[in-house]
């Protein structure tokens, strides 16, 4: 009898000890770690950084159709997307012939559905220089943008 109250306490013993260490390690996690690159680095074409939502909504009455991220304290506003750098430059082009100065940021966008669409736009793009289609093009990437990556629409 005296051998199994012993076992049994040590073996509390070392489970409580290996519980507060699986513990402590828990609480000092730093946070998530990507497992998967399943994404695209793509370029987003950037009209303007605003301070207010109000300022930017004053601002983009111009424009056709855009996007907008809301970071700390401004608004960045998108006008165009895609994944060739020579469309970006026919997209850049097209827009400072418009007048609108413009910037290029790039992000991983991991939503297959939307890559795929815009593989298919991209195309369109590459095989024309009519200002036209550019315009309708861009804005229906920004349409699909919309409603698969910020709509969440799998």
């Amino acid at each position: 009898m005296k051998k199994y109250i012993l076992s049994i306490s040590i073996a509390l013993v070392v489970g409580f000890f290996l519980a507060k260490t699986f513990l402590e390690q828990y609480d000092s996690y730093q946070g998530l770690h990507l497992t998967s690159n399943a994404g695209e680095m793509l370029y987003f074409i950037r009209y303007s950084t605003f301070p207010s939502m109000e300022e930017m909504e004053k601002n983009t009455l111009s424009l056709v159709n855009y996007i907008y991220k809301e970071n700390n304290d401004s608004f960045d506003v998108y006008i165009g997307i895609t994944g060739n750098y020579e469309n970006l430059i026919k997209l850049s082009n097209y827009y400072s012939s418009l007048g609108y100065n413009t910037y290029t940021e790039e992000f991983l966008v991991t939503n297959e559905t939307f890559l795929k669409e815009l593989q298919n736009y991209d195309a369109i793009v590459a095989g024309t220089e009519d200002t036209v289609v550019l315009s309708s093009v861009s804005s229906q990437v920004l349409a699909k943008y919309e409603e698969y990556v910020n709509g969440s629409n799998d």
